[in-house]
């Protein structure tokens, strides 16, 4: 079931499909897949999601990034369950431990998913083009001694006026974004400051479930040294691996 073949042309028999959600920087980008509830538990909607990533690659690779809104989504292998930083105190991985990133390719050119199953209060995905990198780094280059938390306390408000980025990945669902050089699309993990402003004691956040297959395949126990057993499939990392030796063939 896992390797069973759809298509985008597919998923709009049964769903409401939505494309150009967003323009940034003069493109229309972003592609909106409604599924309705009573389809949530029925493949390929229930399955893993990196089937998701790899059979809608050339979708994601046109419209830059794909959400399903609220999609109780398969947690089957995924990489990251990214919490608030204090609830990563164990670790020594900036990722987990760090408010806020810089701007970056997971594993170019292989997409990234991420998914909430609830409302995530105190952080975002800032979504950046190539024009929010460069005035995120223009910043960066003025303000030597600024920090990367007060870069995007000034770079993502910015950009969000400027329409060359977006915030995801706050509300229930799925996103799955291009790592590629298709859209030059960027990404980090960002701050609702005011949230934050409001509670400065904040101790925990929704999880944020990750999944790349790179990372699945090469970086899962390093990624969070407390990541544990759960939600793994060896018999579904082994069609993960068997996909990516194909496509390296391709």
């Amino acid at each position: 079931m896992h390797n069973k073949r759809f298509t985008l042309a597919d998923l709009q028999q049964e769903c409401r499909v939505t494309a150009g959600s967003h323009r940034l920087a003069g493109r229309e980008l972003g592609l909106v897949i409604e599924v309705p509830a009573e389809l949530q538990a029925q493949y390929p909607y229930n399955a893993p999601v990196y089937t998701l990533l790899q059979q809608l690659r050339q979708a994601i690779f046109t419209y830059g990034w794909i959400v399903f809104p609220g999609l109780q989504f398969n947690l089957c292998n995924y990489t990251l369950a990214q919490r608030a930083p204090q609830q990563h105190r164990y670790s020594s991985n900036p990722y987990l431990t760090d408010y806020c990133q810089l701007p970056h390719q997971d594993t170019p050119p292989y997409p990234t998913a991420f998914g909430l199953l609830q409302e995530r209060r105190f952080f975002a995905t800032w979504l950046l083009t190539e024009d929010a990198v460069a005035h995120f780094m223009a910043l960066r280059q003025q303000q030597p001694g600024a920090s990367i938390d007060a870069l995007h306390r000034q770079a993502v408000a910015a950009t969000l006026k400027a329409q060359t980025a977006i915030l995801v990945n706050q509300q229930p669902g799925l996103i799955l974004i291009d790592n590629s050089n298709r859209q030059s699309l960027y990404h980090a993990r960002t701050c609702n400051f005011a949230a934050i402003d409001s509670q400065p004691e904040v101790n925990e956040d929704t999880p944020m479930y990750a999944f790349n297959e790179i990372g699945l395949l090469h970086y899962i126990d390093q990624l969070d040294s407390q990541r544990g057993m759960a939600y793994r499939d060896a018999g579904h990392a082994q069609a993960v691996q068997a996909f990516m030796a194909q496509e390296r063939l391709a």
